[in-house]
C-alpha cells in the first residue's frame, strides 16, 4: 500500500500534537520518581494485562469476521486477527492508516472489496463509540457529584479552543462538499462504467452495505456477546495493572471505569496511538480518586506502554505471517 503525501502530512501533524501534549502533561512530572517506580513494578500483572488484551483483539477479529461474512464466505478469525494486529501497528505510524491497511489485507487474503470492508470497520468503530458512551453514562450516573467539577473544568478549558476552531472546520467541510458535487455533476453526463460518477456510486453502495452488515450477521447473540466481551477485557487489562503498583494497588472498580473512559478518549485523539493524550487524561482523572499526578502518570505510562510494546511485537509477527502466506500462495500457484 502506497503512503501518500497526505499521509505524511498527517504523520507530521500528529507527531507535533503528540509532542505538544507530552510536553504540557509532563512539565511537572518527576522523571526520577517515575524511573524508581518502574523498577519496583510487579511485571507479572503487566504480562497478564497483555494476555487479556490479546483475548480482546481475538474477540474483535471474531466479530469483524462475522460482519465480513454477511456478503460471502466468512473469513477465518485467524486471518481477521492478523489483519487487526497489522491495523494497530499501522495506526502507530499514521493515525487511521491501519484501518485502510486491514481492509487491503482482507482484499488480498479473501478477495473482499475494500470499500465493503471499510463499511464494516465504520460499524466496528461505531460500536466502540456506543460502548464508550454507555460506560461514560454509567460512570456519571454513579459518581456525578465526584466528577462534575472535573468535567466542568475540562470543558471550560477546551471550549475556547473549539469555538475558535469550528468556523474553519465548517468552511473546509463546505469547500470539500462543493468539490465533490462539482466532480459528480461533471462526470454524471458520462454515466458509464468508466465515469467518476459511476465509480463513486458503486463504491458508496459497497460502503453502505458494509455499514449495514450488522443487520445480517449469522449469529447475533455471539456478535453482541463478543462486543460486551471486548470492553470487559479492555477494563480488565487496565485494572489488573493497578495491582502491580503500590499507590494504585487498592484502586476501586469505579476508578478503574474512570480510567477506561478517559483512556479511551485519549486513544481516540488524533495522535500516534494516543501517546501523550492517554497519559494526560488518565493521570488527571486518577487525581480525583486520591492518586497523586506523578503516581497516576506512572500508571498511565506502564498501562499504555505495555500495550504499545504488545502491538509492536504481535503486529510485526502478524505481518511476517501474512507475508509468509503470500509467498506460499505464489509457490503453490506455480
Amino acid at each position: 500500500m502506497k503512503i501518500s503525501s497526505k499521509d505524511i502530512l498527517k504523520l507530521i501533524l500528529s507527531l507535533g500534537i503528540t509532542g505538544y501534549i507530552l510536553y504540557n502533561s509532563s512539565k511537572t512530572t518527576d522523571w526520577n520518581q517515575i524511573w524508581e517506580a518502574l523498577k519496583s513494578f510487579k511485571y507479572e500483572w503487566i504480562l497478564l494485562s497483555i494476555l487479556l488484551s490479546l483475548f480482546s483483539h481475538s474477540l474483535r477479529a471474531y466479530r469483524w469476521a462475522m460482519l465480513l461474512g454477511t456478503q460471502g464466505p466468512r473469513p477465518s478469525t485467524w486471518t481477521s486477527f492478523l489483519a487487526v494486529m497489522a491495523c494497530y501497528l499501522g495506526n502507530m505510524a499514521i493515525p487511521r492508516l491501519g484501518e485502510v491497511a486491514r481492509c487491503t489485507i482482507m482484499k488480498k487474503e479473501e478477495n473482499i472489496p475494500v470499500t465493503f470492508s471499510l463499511g464494516t470497520v465504520i460499524t466496528d468503530r461505531l460500536l466502540d463509540l456506543f460502548m464508550l458512551m454507555l460506560f461514560t453514562m454509567f460512570l456519571l450516573a454513579m459518581q456525578f457529584n465526584l466528577l462534575k467539577s472535573y468535567f466542568s473544568q475540562f470543558i471550560d478549558n477546551k471550549l475556547p479552543f473549539l469555538i475558535t476552531l469550528w468556523p474553519y472546520l465548517i468552511l473546509a467541510g463546505i469547500i470539500g462538499l462543493l468539490l465533490i458535487l462539482f466532480v459528480i455533476r461533471k462526470s454524471k453526463k458520462e454515466d458509464n462504467a468508466n465515469s467518476v460518477y459511476f465509480k463513486i456510486k458503486q463504491k458508496t453502495t459497497e460502503l453502505i452495505s458494509g455499514v449495514k452488515a450488522i443487520k445480517n450477521v449469522a449469529n447475533p447473540l455471539g456478535f453482541w456477546l463478543s462486543t460486551l466481551g471486548i470492553w470487559a477485557l479492555y477494563f480488565a487489562m487496565l485494572y489488573v495493572i493497578s495491582f502491580g503498583y503500590a499507590p494504585t494497588a487498592e484502586l476501586s472498580l469505579m476508578a478503574g471505569i474512570a480510567v477506561l473512559v478517559m483512556g479511551s478518549l485519549g486513544m481516540a485523539a488524533p495522535v500516534n496511538n494516543g501517546i501523550g493524550a492517554y497519559q494526560a487524561l488518565v493521570a488527571s482523572i486518577l487525581v480525583i480518586y486520591g492518586i497523586s499526578h506523578n503516581d497516576g502518570y506512572v500508571f498511565a505510562v506502564v498501562s499504555h506502554g505495555s500495550q504499545v510494546v504488545s502491538v509492536i511485537i504481535f503486529g510485526f509477527l502478524s505481518l511476517l505471517i501474512l507475508n509468509f502466506r503470500k509467498k506460499k500462495k505464489r509457490i503453490d500457484t506455480h
